[in-house]
């Protein structure tokens, strides 16, 4: 079987003017589990967040997007940092807020200048980088947070890994997310049972051809204090989501909150 790690998304993806809309529009459904949760789900996320720190921090959301998370936690009293690759959704979130401190940068090779007290990475993007990448960004962060700073993100679980089905499809569009025009799109779902990681490809061939790449590396607690051991932070809690539920062997995604391990 392929290495799920061989492929990565067409460059154009994340550039393309009518797919970085539509990403846009898709972040700010709030009705919508797709770039973005439901917008009842990112409230309840950042209450709980606020409600961990108790205090006023300052917080940097990795792969903010257009800023959904961090205008609600300025609106708690926070000063907040908001990174993106996306200058569309970064434009977008200037503009809700000037008061938040949007900076266009890849994560996995800059740094932030200041020191933050919280770190944050929602929607299960960690899972989505190879395992390299996974080290790299652990420690950026390491770096960037204060000796009592904590770090907070969540990623699919072994269980919801059981639940996926792998599936071929092929089929013809216009005007559909990925090109404007027509375009025919062979959709694939992998399973990779040794490595607990599900690949989902969208082979797009329109105007000019393009691949999209989504992976969900999937975790249990056991394997990712491993992983966050590996690059200095030790686990303080786990739950079952982003607003503190209590984790459960059926739980589809884990939320860790981690701190640096102490010398």
């Amino acid at each position: 079987m392929e290495n799920p790690y061989n492929k990565s998304t067409t460059i154009a993806f994340w550039t393309d003017e009518y797919i970085t809309k539509n990403l846009l529009k898709a972040h700010l459904d709030p009705n919508k589990d797709v770039a973005s949760r439901k917008l009842k789900t990112i409230k309840k996320t950042v209450d709980f967040i606020d409600g961990l720190l108790q205090e006023k921090k300052v917080i940097c959301d990795y792969g903010c997007g257009p800023g959904l998370y961090t205008d609600l936690l300025f609106q708690k009293g926070h000063k907040v940092i908001g990174v993106d690759v996306s200058e569309t959704s970064l434009d977008y979130a200037k503009k809700q807020n000037e008061s938040v401190e949007y900076i266009e940068m890849n994560y996995l090779t800059d740094l932030l200048n200041e020191k933050i007290d919280f770190g944050m990475m929602i929607y299960c993007d960690f899972g989505a980088m190879d395992p390299v990448s996974q080290s790299v960004f652990l420690k950026n962060v390491y770096y960037t947070l204060k000796e009592d700073g904590a770090f907070f993100f969540d990623v699919m679980s072994y269980a919801w890994f059981d639940k996926q089905k792998e599936e071929y499809k092929r089929y013809k569009e216009t005007d559909g997310f990925f090109i404007e025009g027509d375009a025919e799109v062979i959709s694939k779902t992998i399973k990779y049972p040794n490595l607990k990681l599900v690949l989902r490809s969208y082979d797009i061939k329109g105007e000019f051809e393009m691949e999209y790449i989504n992976r969900d590396k999937c975790y249990d607690v056991d394997e990712m204090r491993i992983l966050l051991e590996d690059n200095g932070f030790q686990i303080v809690k786990v739950y079952s989501n982003t607003f503190g539920k209590k984790k459960t062997k059926a739980s589809d995604t884990l939320a860790f909150l981690v701190e640096k391990i102490k010398q």
